[in-house]
């Protein structure tokens, strides 16, 4: 199997894809937990966490770490917004 072909079947297939759904949301989960910890320490503010993640939502020129930064991203947020 070439690269092309194996790319072509992980693309379509549904056991990957929610192998990578799972990854990132446990990855915001756990990054979202430290981020509660920072900001109930006095560690970080709502704004410095705002700015952080604003600035991971830039594109970086590489596209598929652009849109993995930016499903993490906007997972780690729904996951804040439900701790705090």
């Amino acid at each position: 199997m070439s690269m092309k072909e194996f790319d072509q079947y992980l693309k379509a297939s549904d056991f990957f894809a929610d192998t990578m759904n799972a990854h990132r949301a446990a990855t915001a989960e756990v990054i979202a937990a430290f981020a509660v910890l920072l900001k109930r320490r006095g560690q970080a503010t709502d704004v410095e966490l705002n700015e952080m993640f604003r600035s991971l939502e830039e594109g970086t020129g590489r596209p598929s770490v652009d849109g993995s930064r930016r499903i993490l991203v906007a997972r780690i947020g729904d996951s804040l917004k439900a701790r705090l």
